[in-house]
């Protein structure tokens, strides 16, 4: 666990793996951006986990309840925590949400939990899935494995 980037609304690790007998450097973060938060659209410890982890150059997939909607990740409408100047502005991450699969089944069905990662990553994040197992929410668990061992 990374201690300094724990709080409330956020919990980051790190995970080392291999790929191709190289070992890796991976934080895995989950993080929960309110929607009456004071600092939209994303939070100050999530931004600075992101500079943080460019510092010092590691790789890093942020899964989060952004209470942000937009269209770039399935959204059925966009609000301005999702549209221009939201919460892509802030991030250099690219979004992993290929499924057209609603993440919060609660009231209206809708995709407001993303799933942002470097772009290096591309090429090791596989199986990217909306379980459809219940969770004990009103949202769905997002699924996804990190090829390496």
């Amino acid at each position: 666990m990374l201690p300094g980037f724990t709080c409330r609304n956020l919990v980051a690790f790190l995970i080392k793996y291999n790929k191709e007998g190289a070992e890796r450097r991976l934080v895995v973060c989950s993080a929960y951006l309110p929607y009456d938060s004071e600092y939209p659209p994303s939070s100050k410890e999530l931004e600075e986990l992101v500079r943080y982890c460019e510092y010092e150059n590691l790789y890093l997939v942020v899964g989060c309840d952004s209470n942000a909607h937009h269209s770039v990740w399935c959204s059925t409408e966009c609000n301005s925590r999702g549209g221009h100047g939201g919460i892509s502005k802030f991030f250099k991450l690219g979004g992993l949400n290929p499924e057209n699969e609603p993440t919060c089944i609660g009231g209206k069905l809708d995709v407001t939990d993303i799933t942002l990662e470097s772009q290096r990553l591309l090429d090791i994040i596989v199986e990217w899935e909306v379980s459809s197992e219940l969770s004990l929410s009103d949202h769905r668990r997002i699924l996804f494995t990190i090829r390496g061992s």
